[in-house]
């Protein structure tokens, strides 16, 4: 089944909580896509294709055939870019369950930002979804990032910028960081020099910052660090982080 709107194509099955709740969704993908489009003063090329599944291991499936890849992981979402597809489409693929709803900002800005550019670095791309998306597992990223300050644990941003880096550690770490860093750009220059910043890494990352801000990206984390450590962590945030990590 599928319902189309101003900016979407969703497809879902009969019967699914996604049919039951499809216009929701449209309302909430469509209120996304106002934002991020107002913000990056960017659209998508074309209609966003939005592929609904049950279940994480149906999507883990779809990932590995678009891939062509043997391991089919259970994965909750992705974004496939025209520039990536093989019908010059643009697609997400996301669970939709009473337990997962993988919907609202994150596949969507990775979509409508690949319109500006696609950057070499996926501590880039996956801290602008990470801005528009605030949270990750219901914990916004700036908790995150404080606790793992606390706990001596969060790695440099300036490593994390190399793809073999970011993929060393767990997402649990490095996509909260990627957001609170972003965010703390966004906030410190504006919305139109990180576009320009955005705009740069296509082809080095890592050099865009001097480029972009004058500041290197060495220099703009001790920065970083410096504001994040004027915040404190709200102790019933303080709590749930213990209890996920196990301290």
């Amino acid at each position: 089944m599928e319902m189309t709107t101003t900016h979407y194509v969703f497809h879902y099955k009969e019967n699914s909580l996604a049919e039951k709740e499809i216009d929701q969704i449209a309302d909430k993908q469509e209120g996304c896509y106002t934002f991020i489009s107002s913000c990056l003063h960017a659209d998508a090329k074309g209609k966003i294709h939005y592929h609904l599944f049950d279940t994480p291991q149906e999507v883990g499936k779809q990932y590995a055939i678009i891939h062509d890849e043997d391991d089919d992981e259970p994965c909750n979402g992705f974004a496939l870019p025209e520039i990536m597809s093989k019908d010059g489409m643009n697609h997400v693929f996301a669970v939709y369950s009473e337990t997962v709803k993988c919907v609202g900002f994150h596949e969507d800005a990775h979509i409508i930002s690949y319109s500006i550019c696609r950057p070499d670095s996926r501590f880039i791309s996956e801290g602008l979804a990470m801005f528009f998306d605030r949270y990750w597992w219901g914990i916004d990223n700036y908790s995150w990032t404080r606790w793992y300050i606390e706990q001596g644990k969060n790695p440099s941003v300036a490593d994390l910028i190399e793809n073999s880096h970011f993929r060393a550690y767990d997402c649990t770490l490095t996509y909260p960081l990627a957001g609170a860093f972003t965010g703390y750009l966004i906030e410190r220059f504006g919305t139109e020099k990180y576009v320009e910043f955005y705009k740069r890494c296509a082809d080095d990352s890592a050099q865009a910052f001097a480029q972009t801000f004058g500041i290197s990206a060495a220099l703009l984390e001790r920065d970083f660090l410096v504001y994040m450590k004027m915040f404190d962590l709200r102790e019933d945030i303080r709590a749930l982080l213990i209890k996920d990590s196990g301290a």
